[in-house]
């Protein structure tokens, strides 16, 4: 990562899990952009182990799954993050927040951090995302590259267009 302006970008979930897939899927796709400043995890769970990448960042964005009901008519969410202040609880239903608490404890600094939350209904095994979910990946790829160009310094000088599933 450039030293200038680190991003990270960790997508969790499980990805034999239909729609919690989106977050690591999320995750790929931007890591495919070969961005030199931004760094984009694809993990199954949020493990305190993330708590190093975390504190060289100055950006983070965390992606997941949000269940909702079907026919409720939901977008993607976006939430500022700050440290918990409170004892961790990791895991896929852990909150990103421990994690930042965590890097401020031991690292004594954490990023400024945001949740990127996708609505998703299916989470039987299988390996596709429904239409919603693959809607709302697509709408959080492009909320994502405007939080990623909003904490740099200078314009992103990201393409106008970005093929987001090549």
């Amino acid at each position: 990562m450039n030293d200038a302006w680190p991003a990270l970008v960790i997508g969790y979930g499980n990805t034999l899990r239909g729609d919690d897939a989106v977050g690591p899927r999320a995750a790929t796709v931007i890591q495919a952009w070969g961005l030199s400043d931004v760094t984009a995890l694809a993990v199954t769970q949020l493990t305190p182990e993330l708590a190093a990448p975390l504190a060289t960042a100055r950006l983070a964005i965390f992606v997941d799954a949000r269940v909702v009901a079907e026919e409720e008519t939901s977008l993607v969410e976006i939430v500022p993050l700050r440290p918990a202040g409170e004892p961790a609880a990791f895991g896929h239903g852990g909150d990103p927040r421990a994690l930042l608490d965590l890097a401020q404890t031991v690292y004594g600094t954490c990023p400024r951090a945001w949740l990127v939350t996708v609505p998703s209904a299916q989470f039987q095994l299988g390996e596709g995302l429904s239409p919603r979910a693959s809607r709302g990946l697509t709408e959080a790829l492009k909320k994502i590259v405007t939080l990623l160009g909003s904490s740099r310094r200078q314009p992103p000088g990201m393409p106008p267009t970005i093929n987001f599933f090549s």
